[in-house]
């Protein structure tokens, strides 16, 4: 899933799509040819997409081998979970690999937490893995237990062009047609690949064009929504889920 994003050059002066009309003469087609636009106008244009980002889950299956099963032990299984946990935050596929446990296995009481790591394209991915029960298998005496726990992302990995493709799928998921779509979008130059710390802004933003009359006088700005990573550390820029 790849979507052509073009550079586009600062200019001042441009012709575009929007909403928002008070009073007579202030329809959209009665805008002027040429208008000057408040705020400053980010280099990437991002084009409309009604296309969902991200993976399913047999592609991400698919792309990894079988998971272990109860003799290789709940650090070896969780570890293989992470990957898969891994490409479902960052929604494209690429190398990944297990990494390790903190001490080299999971802590396995109730309550205990590890830090664990998987590295994706050469990117270290921490997460924290906490044992929240242990249930014993088999009538008797148990033949062993299954472990259930939680894992949080400590950091997150941040694609530019997943960002890019969410928010080409924010302003075309409801058609070319729809008012409330972002007009115009645009983003920030990212970087290629970067990490960021989930349930915070990545510094980073996009935009759409924002415009508004009264009684024929017209006002143009670009509106920034920041990119931003959710707790469970997915990506979100302009509403996007």
């Amino acid at each position: 899933m790849r979507r052509a994003v073009i550079p586009a050059v600062a200019a001042a002066m441009v012709l575009m799509s929007g909403c928002g009309e008070d009073g007579p003469g202030c329809g959209w087609e009665n805008r002027p040819k040429s208008f000057p636009i408040e705020g400053e106008k980010r280099p990437v244009r991002i084009r409309p997409s009604e296309e969902h980002p991200g993976l399913g889950g047999r592609e991400v299956t698919a792309a990894l081998p079988a998971r272990p099963d109860r003799d290789a032990g709940p650090t070896a299984q969780a570890l293989y979970d992470l990957q898969e946990k891994t490409l479902d935050m960052v929604g494209e596929l690429g190398e990944i690999e297990p990494g390790r446990c903190e001490g080299g296995e999971l802590a396995l009481d109730v309550g205990d937490t590890t830090r664990c790591t998987v590295t994706y394209e050469d990117v270290e991915v921490p997460w924290q893995v906490k044992i929240t029960n242990a249930v014993p298998q088999g009538l008797g005496e148990p033949y062993g237990i299954d472990y259930q726990y939680t894992a949080r992302p400590l950091r997150t990995v941040v694609l530019a062009q997943e960002v890019y493709d969410w928010f080409a799928w924010e302003a075309g998921k409801n058609g070319p047609d729809s008012l409330s779509a972002p007009r115009e979008p645009r983003c920030d130059r990212l970087p290629k690949i970067f990490t960021a710390e989930p349930g915070r802004d990545t510094g980073y933003h996009c935009q759409s064009l924002s415009w508004s009359c009264t009684n024929g006088d017209y006002d143009f700005e670009w509106r920034d929504v920041p990119i931003r990573v959710d707790e469970e550390g997915e990506v979100r820029v302009g509403g996007s889920s």
